[in-house]
Formats: structure tokens, C-alpha cells, sequence
């Protein structure tokens, strides 16, 4: 019942019921949904316990977020508390709900799936099923550029970045070491993610996809392979990209009333980021500008609104979440194909979300805690992987005592098995057995000098996975935070 709760909010999140019908405008879907995951997760049969909710430093690094959002928020931090639990809670619930790799996978399905919708209902509502009558829309205020008529994806680049991720994430969760005909129905599926990516005309869309469909491409290749990835990107996929419709506009950015329009809303930004060390508050970028500068604008840049709005702490603490997230998928050991297929998806939502990240305002949106939410469950199956492959390692290693004149020359290891964690989740750790030595043969006493005593052992486990906010993080986060402010001001100047 607590996955699919999950994965109504998921449908709730991307289709917005309420926005289709007036019969529905009044039902609080989240909400309710929310309300009704906790109580699955209260009544379940282990019920939560307080050291459930922190066991990895993305749990840590979300606290921290969240409480400095409380102190800051312009009305108290009582205001600032009601406002944001709702966020929190989709960080809670889907953490504890997924409880096993099993359900890590079918999430990620269905959020691949949700978002693949959007870009259905998006081409659908242009060609030939236009039922929240998105078309007037496209061919009204937006001059033809594709549109869907729902609160969170009802101007081009919204649509356009929402809809980047799936590319990527169709070939991983389709066609990535799937059988022939999976591939097959994979490859179907593109068409509409692609046109309704291509129909919104929204240059920072275009270069998202790249970049994240580049990004993917080399994550977790042999570093040549790399190389030569990024050789052919640069060579011929720069000049691809540019081909596409409105890119010309980026090499008259001195002249394009829109990107002109970015840039102040950057300079506005940075000037609040340097200004007030507690930042603005959440949700006061655009009352402030207009209060300030007599000039309605948005953000246009999830760094540029966390910075401004939270301040410098804030923005450390928004970093070290999505560093958090990134440590543990890049220097993640998984064991089998469906875990990699799973930290492979992850990266693509980080990755996304990190590139949208600078043209498009997602701050506090809920795609940020619910990856987030995903990538700790990740972790957490992890470091349950390798405390259990510790245990029987070492419950595999040989005892001898000297009082025991016959005591076996060595133990067996125990086969693989499925062992229930602390958490009521569950691992699959595997003891790779080995070859006892041969025994003498007395007809070929020849052998008898290459004999050996080795005894049996254990496959030794990998190295613990990082599990601890340290010093290494702080320096990582700190040069992450000099890198945004550096590539904040070379837009500012340079565009």
C-alpha cells in the first residue's frame, strides 16, 4: 500500500488532476495521498523507528536544508515549518517506502513512464487528443511553440526541461542490456519525447538533452572511451545542436530581448546573494524585484533563486545534497545489472536536474526530493549490501583450536542467500565458493610435491561505502560553491 501511494503521487505530480476537471479543483490529491503513505508506513508491520529516518549523509544534508529554510523563511520559522514539511515529507515517505532494490526499480519505471505522459499528452494535444485544450495555448500567447496546459508545464521551457530527462532514461530502463525485443518496444517510444522536446523551441532544453544524453553516455565508461566521446560531441554535436530551431539567437545575445532578460534577473540575484548572508527568503525572489527594481522577473536559474532566497549557507547546504547524491553514484559498486541499470537511471535525474538547473527555476519542486529521496534509499541497500557480505565473510573464516586434534584444515562457506536487514529490507550477498586443494593420489606420488595446503576463502568484501559527512565533503561542496559564483558571473558579463 506504500509503494502505491508513492506512485499516486507520482501520477498526481505530472497529470494534476485537479487542473482537468472542476469537479476535482478542490481535492487536495497531494495532500491526501501524503497523508495516506504516512499512515501505511505508521501501521505497517515494523513500524518507523527515530534511527530509521537518519542512516545516511543525504538524510543529514536534507535536515540541515530544511531547517536553515525554517530559520530564514521571511514570516517566522513556524511559517517557514508549515510551508516546506510537505516537501519533507516526500523525502521521508518515498525513503522508507523503498525498501528494496525490487522497488527501486518499478519506481523509477513508473516515474519514467509518468514523465514519458507529459510528452504524450503534449504531441497528443497538438495533433489529435487535446483535451485541457493546450493547442490555443501553443497557437496563442506561446506563438507556436509546444505547450501543455498544466501549472507545471505550461510555458515552452518548462515542458521542454521536464521532458529532458526521459531520453535517457528510456534507453536505460529500455534498451540498456534488455532482450531484443524489449529494445525493440524501447525504441518505439522515442517519437514523442523527441518531437515535443523539438516542438517547444526552447534553446536551454536543446542544450540540456545534450548535455545530459553526453553525460550519460560517458557515466561509468573506461576513461578512453570517454575521451572519445566527448572528441565526437565536440566535433560534430555542437554543430548539430546549433542547427536546431532558435539556436542561431545565442550568438546575438547582446541584442535578444529574452536572454537580456535573464542576465538581469542573474545581476538582481547576485547582488542578493552577496548582500544578505540569510538570503531574501523562500519564494521572495520576484515580490523583492519588484519591490526593488519596479521590474517583474522570475529567477530563470534554480542556483540563482537558492542563492538569492537562501543566502550563502543555504546554497552550501542545497550543494551538498546534490553532492551527496553524485559521490554515492559515482563511486557506487553494484553487483548485478538490475542494481547498475538503477544507479544508472539516478544519475540521469541528478545529472538533468543539475544541467536544468541553470535555465530554469525548479528550486523547491518535488522532482529535487524525491531523486534525492531515491538516490538515499540507493545508498542505504548499499551499505546493507556490505555489512551482510562482511558478516559472512567473516563467519566463513577459518577457527582453529589447538585442543581439537581434529580440526578441519578449513570451514565451507555458505552459500548465497537472501538475509533480512535491521530495516525489514532485504540483500542478496553472494559467497563465491572455491576449490579445496586436490588430495593425494598414492598411484601418482609424483603429485605429492605439488600439493598445497591452501584452504578455502571467502570472496573479501569491497571496501565499506562512504556513509559519513566529512572534511572531504566541506572542501568538495565549498570549490562547488566557488565554481557556481564563478560561472554566475560569467554569464552576467559574457551574455
Amino acid at each position: 500500500m506504500d509503494f502505491t501511494c508513492i506512485v499516486l503521487f507520482l501520477a498526481i505530480y505530472y497529470l494534476k488532476p485537479q487542473e482537468w476537471t472542476s469537479i476535482f479543483a478542490h481535492i487536495r490529491f497531494v495532500q491526501l495521498t501524503m497523508i495516506a503513505a504516512l499512515g501505511t508506513l505508521v501501521f505497517r508491520e515494523r513500524s518507523l523507528k527515530a534511527r530509521d529516518f537518519f542512516r545516511t549523509p543525504h538524510d543529514w544534508a536534507m535536515l540541515f536544508f530544511f531547517l536553515w529554510i525554517c530559520i530564514t523563511y521571511h514570516e517566522g520559522p513556524v511559517a517557514g515549518f508549515r510551508e516546506f514539511l510537505n516537501r519533507i515529507t516526500f523525502y521521508v515517505v518515498i525513503v522508507q517506502t523503498l525498501t528494496n532494490w525490487n522497488r527501486i526499480s518499478r519506481f523509477l519505471g513508473w516515474w519514467t513512464f509518468f514523465v514519458w505522459l507529459t510528452a504524450f499528452l503534449a504531441i497528443a494535444g497538438e495533433y489529435f487528443w487535446d483535451p485541457l485544450e493546450s493547442r490555443l495555448l501553443t497557437h496563442g500567447i506561446m506563438k507556436d511553440r509546444l505547450v501543455l496546459n498544466l501549472s507545471m508545464v505550461n510555458n515552452p521551457n518548462a515542458l521542454g526541461h521536464t521532458i529532458a530527462p526521459v531520453i535517457a532514461m528510456l534507453y536505460f530502463f529500455c534498451i540498456w542490456k534488455r532482450p531484443i525485443f524489449m529494445k525493440q518496444i524501447g525504441l518505439l517510444t522515442y517519437g514523442f519525447p523527441i518531437a515535443a522536446v523539438y516542438l517547444t523551441y526552447s534553446k536551454g532544453a536543446y542544450l540540456a538533452c545534450a548535455a545530459v544524453i553526453l553525460a550519460t553516455l560517458t557515466f561509468g565508461r573506461p576513461k578512453w572511451v570517454q575521451i572519445f566521446i566527448v572528441s565526437i560531441a565536440i566535433s560534430s554535436g555542437i554543430g548539430a545542436v546549433y542547427a536546431l530551431p532558435r539556436m542561431n539567437e545565442l550568438q546575438k545575445t547582446k541584442t535578444d530581448e529574452a536572454i537580456q532578460g535573464r542576465i538581469r534577473a542573474f545581476t538582481y540575484g547576485h547582488q542578493y546573494y552577496n548582500l544578505y548572508p540569510m538570503g531574501i527568503g523562500m519564494g521572495q525572489f520576484v515580490p523583492r524585484v519588484m519591490h526593488d527594481h519596479k521590474y517583474f522577473k522570475a529567477s530563470h536559474s534554480t542556483y540563482v533563486q537558492t542563492g538569492s532566497e537562501l543566502g550563502k549557507t543555504g546554497m552550501f547546504f542545497f550543494l551538498l545534497i546534490l553532492w551527496c547524491n553524485l559521490r554515492t553514484l559515482m563511486f557506487a559498486k553494484t553487483y548485478t545489472v538490475e542494481q547498475e541499470r538503477i544507479r544508472r537511471l539516478l544519475f540521469v535525474l541528478v545529472a538533468s536536474y543539475m544541467i536544468s538547473g541553470w535555465m530554469v527555476d525548479f528550486a523547491y519542486r518535488a522532482t529535487f526530493f524525491m531523486f534525492a529521496a531515491a538516490v538515499a534509499a540507493f545508498h542505504r541497500h548499499l551499505h546493507l549490501h556490505h555489512q551482510m557480505q562482511k558478516e559472512l565473510a567473516d563467519d566463513a573464516k577459518p577457527v582453529f583450536k589447538p585442543w581439537m586434534k581434529d580440526a578441519p584444515a578449513s570451514l565451507p562457506a555458505p552459500a548465497a542467500g537472501v538475509f533480512a536487514s535491521e530495516g525489514g529490507q532485504t540483500a542478496m550477498v553472494a559467497v563465491l565458493p572455491t576449490v579445496a586443494a586436490p588430495k593425494a593420489d598414492p598411484r601418482r606420488p609424483w603429485l605429492r610435491k605439488h600439493e598445497t595446503t591452501t584452504e578455502e576463502k571467502p570472496e573479501e568484501p569491497a571496501s565499506p561505502p562512504w556513509n559519513k559527512i566529512g572534511v572531504i565533503d566541506i572542501i568538495v561542496v565549498t570549490a562547488l560553491m566557488k565554481v557556481v559564483d564563478v560561472m554566475w558571473v560569467y554569464a552576467i558579463n559574457h551574455f
